[in-house]
Parts: structure tokens; C-alpha cells; sequence
């Protein structure tokens, strides 16, 4: 029977004369899933999603697309092409001009038609909110514009798996925001399948599983509210919502479990699940008409 995943088995990795940063990592995502990858610096996220990608090969384990072996040579190219690596620096990763010639390199090296090509730039522009950066030359834009105009180039190209590198890394609250919906859209639309490489808690929090790496091992595997225990329970150092999260949940019983069905982890998710705990009272409490729900 054949598996449609992005599937690491047992991935060792080290770079010639160093130690291994990967020690034998398993994890998978299935087209229509989203897996989001957390650690600390070092770690060894951004080796892996090189490896997932095929632009390293395993010392030992394997990556398979698809049951592709991103090892065989006369499968690399279907790898890259049902694989779509966005970088954590854009400067990396931008090789044309103009915004609309990056948004169409991709699908030009598919050898799609020009209609195609038009089509697939015009509704990419649109989904991501950037067509007033149509003409803009590349070199002028913001940080921030470029991360934004990464992640759309490859989602042009309609890969079968995304893997983010902490791409949302140059992006203020709100353009974050603004592009993690655009990527949830894309996501619905195609039914890709997500790698999301990420250090913010926020960016964990639109995944359905989280695995968390430490020391080149995978040290936890589970759910939303599951990484926030595991993470409390080594005392690793968290702020902002996902340090209230946790205090919160020592306080409230249940808490986590339902900030867990929260497809965001903002101010407003914390007060509405506060909210629905409390029941009306609670409501009353925080104000007329409550917080924002779950979002």
C-alpha cells in the first residue's frame, strides 16, 4: 500500500570532521497535515530541513517523499518539486529582479505555460496581500517584504510539502499575522502538507503536532498543550502568551487542553478560553460582550 508522507526514519547527520547534530531523528507529516518543529539553537532544525528537502543526504536513516529516497539520484528532482524549502534568510533564497520574476521562477523551471505562469503570480500577489510589490525590484524591499515574498514563490509553485525554516523570523506581529493566514489558505486550497520550523510558540500553535528537538534527538513528541507541560516541567525559559499559558494552567484546571483547540496563541485566546471555563460569569467579569473567541 502506498504512503503519501514527508517521513524521516531514524536520520542521523554530521557535517565531515564534526560530531553529529542529528542522532537519530524520526517524524513524519502527511499531505494535509501540519507538524510544527521547535529547539533550541543548535538543535539541528535547519539541517533538517535540509534534509527533508533533499539538499543533504542523510549519514545514516533515510527521508522518503512520497516513498521517494531523496538519496537516489533519478528521484532528486521529483523530490524538490513535491518539496518546497523556504529559508530563514531571504537573501538566501531570492535570485531574480523583480517581485513578479521571484514569484515566477518557480513555476518557469516547471516548464508551465505562460498563462499558467500569469495566473499562478497574479493569484499568488493576491493572496498574499503584496500586489502593489508586483514591479518592485527585490534589492529595495524590506526584510520583512522579502521573507513574505519567499514563502509566496514557493507556494506558486503548488509543492505537495512546505517546510518553513523559521520563516516568519523577520516579520513584526502583524505581518506574521497576515502570513500565517495567507499560508493557512494556501493550505486548505492545496492540501499541502506543513513543516513548520519555528522558535515562537505562536507559530506552534496553528500545527496539529508539535515534536520538540533537543540535542539532536527528538525529546518530545505530542500535542500543543503537551509541548507547554513538557517544556514547564525542564524549566525552559518561555515569555509573552506562552509564559501566561503556563501560569494560567496552574491556576485553572483544564486550561491548557482547551487554549489546545485554539488555532492561535494571542492576549485574545487566553481571555476567551477564560471565558468559556468561567462560564457567564466569567464573561460578565472581563467586560461587555467578552473577548474575541478562539481565532
Amino acid at each position: 500500500m502506498r504512503i503519501d508522507m514527508l517521513l524521516a526514519e531514524d536520520l542521523r547527520f554530521s557535517y565531515s570532521g564534526c560530531d553529529e547534530i542529528l542522532k537519530g531523528v524520526s517524524l513524519g507529516v502527511e499531505r494535509g497535515r501540519r507538524l510544527a518543529v521547535v529547539g533550541e539553537n543548535g538543535s539541528g532544525k535547519t539541517t533538517l530541513a535540509r534534509l527533508m528537502c533533499g539538499l543533504l543526504e542523510p549519514t545514516a536513516g533515510s527521508v522518503a517523499v512520497d516513498e521517494l529516497d531523496t538519496r537516489r539520484q533519478d528521484s532528486i528532482f521529483e523530490v524538490r518539486r513535491r518539496v518546497g524549502l523556504v529559508f530563514q534568510d531571504p537573501d538566501d533564497q531570492i535570485v531574480e529582479t523583480t517581485v513578479e520574476r521571484e514569484i515566477a521562477f518557480g513555476p518557469r523551471n516547471l516548464g508551465l505555460s505562460l498563462g499558467e505562469i500569469d495566473r499562478r503570480v497574479t493569484d499568488t500577489l493576491a493572496m498574499f496581500g503584496i500586489e502593489s510589490l508586483r514591479k518592485r525590484a527585490c534589492h529595495l524591499l524590506s526584510a520583512g517584504e522579502k521573507q513574505i515574498l519567499t514563502v509566496a514563490s514557493v507556494f506558486a509553485m503548488q509543492p505537495a510539502y512546505i517546510v518553513l525554516d523559521e520563516s516568519t523570523s523577520l516579520l513584526d506581529a502583524g505581518s506574521r499575522r497576515e502570513a500565517i493566514r495567507a499560508v493557512e489558505r494556501l493550505l486548505d486550497a492545496t492540501g499541502a502538507g506543513l513543516v513548520f520550523i519555528s522558535m515562537r510558540l505562536e507559530d506552534v500553535w496553528t500545527c496539529h503536532e508539535v515534536v520538540f528537538l533537543r540535542n539532536g534527538l527528538v525529546d518530545f513528541r505530542g500535542t500543543k498543550d503537551g509541548l507547554l507541560r513538557h517544556l514547564k516541567r525542564h524549566a525552559f525559559p518561555m515569555s509573552g502568551a506562552g509564559l501566561l499559558a503556563g501560569k494560567l494552567d496552574d491556576a485553572v484546571p483544564g486550561f491548557l487542553p482547551a487554549l489546545a483547540e485554539c488555532d492561535s496563541l494571542s492576549g485574545d485566546s487566553l481571555a476567551s478560553v477564560l471565558v468559556r471555563l468561567a462560564g457567564s460569569g466569567g464573561a460578565g467579569a472581563l467586560g461587555a460582550g467578552g473577548p474575541a473567541p478562539c481565532r
